[in-house]
């Protein structure tokens, strides 16, 4: 028996071989990741599934979040690049800041990810003339200019310096400005839902400033009537999606139904007083709306000359709006 099935397995090989050598070179390729991301073209994302609110209004249309196509570099995907028009080939290093991580990257654009939601809700119930409590601040650390100057890590939320606790932005900058250049500081921060001493030497940045050497986003815990929730996939990050989820919630808070029945997408960050931030990525943004039969796209200003010349060039049927503040875009969506 075992005789016959050697047997087989031997004149199988004999009769297959080149099948089972393209095999054993082509599989590898799968999982080798060259220093590559893959761009392309995205979808919509309805905002009535990544917001909940106690109160139920029904929008007639919908407000949507657009994103980009991101795909690992490995080598199958590389060579499609060259072959798909609507896929391009970006260099790793091109989203990455000098030598951190893609490790790091990520956990920033989630940070990204949580300013922006709080960001929405303090602008939308701001325009809205709601009211909304800010029941605490967390500092998190997003980037590290240098890190031979001290031990702090991206995620980090700085909780106290030299034993003086840190509840926002203006109480560190006074405690930092306690001192001098070359002091050492002791921080003690929040890493994973522990408490960890760090420290930091004070230096001067490129504007003659004492720093400690990193960039901070400052997340707001805050409270409403109406007990705003994200739901938001692990996947998903980055800070693109705060005006559209500003509007959103603008939407149920009010009375009046922005969307007018129709799908409207969009796209950028926006700060807590409503000012709207450029983004990255507009082509593919822009045609993953027309691709999903979006009657409206939403661009920041400094992206607004690059949507109108794709849509001229592309013969685009969607009207483009352009977004200097939440209050302005409120009003053009009304006067439609």
């Amino acid at each position: 028996m075992i005789k016959k099935i050697l047997n087989y397995i031997k004149n199988d090989i004999k009769n297959n071989y080149i099948s089972y050598i393209l095999f054993i070179l082509i599989v590898p390729t799968f999982f080798i990741k060259l220093d590559y991301n893959i761009y392309s073209p995205g979808g919509l994302i309805s905002l009535e599934d990544r917001i909940e609110t106690d109160n139920k209004y029904i929008e007639e249309g919908s407000f949507n979040l657009t994103y980009v196509t991101s795909r690992n570099g490995i080598i199958p995907a590389v060579l499609l690049s060259y072959i798909i028009p609507s896929w391009d080939l970006v260099p790793a290093s091109d989203v990455k800041i000098d030598n951190e991580s893609m490790e790091e990257v990520n956990l920033r654009n989630r940070i990204y990810l949580e300013e922006t939601s709080y960001n929405s809700i303090i602008a939308a119930y701001e325009e809205a003339g709601k009211p909304y409590k800010v029941n605490s601040v967390d500092l998190k650390v997003t980037y590290i200019t240098d890190k031979t100057n001290n031990n702090l890590k991206v995620g980090d939320t700085i909780k106290e310096i030299n034993g003086a606790k840190i509840t926002d932005y203006e109480t560190l900058k006074n405690e930092k400005e306690k001192y001098k250049e070359n002091d050492r500081l002791n921080i003690k921060v929040e890493r994973n839902n522990k408490e960890k001493d760090c420290y930091a030497i004070l230096k001067k940045d490129e504007n003659d400033n004492l720093s400690i050497g990193i960039y901070l986003a400052v997340l707001k815990n805050i409270s409403t009537k109406e007990n705003v929730k994200f739901v938001f996939k692990n996947n998903e990050s980055g800070s693109s999606r705060g005006l559209m989820c500003a509007l959103e919630i603008y939407n149920r808070i009010t009375d009046y139904d922005l969307t007018k029945g129709e799908i409207i997408a969009g796209t950028g960050s926006i700060e807590a007083d409503g000012t709207v931030g450029e983004i990255d990525g507009v082509k593919y943004k822009l045609k993953g709306a027309i691709k999903n039969k979006a009657k409206v796209f939403i661009v920041p200003s400094g992206n607004y000359d690059e949507a109108i010349k794709i849509k001229k060039e592309k013969n685009y049927d969607i009207e483009i709006i352009k977004a200097d503040n939440l209050h302005n875009v409120i009003e053009k969506l009304k006067n439609r």
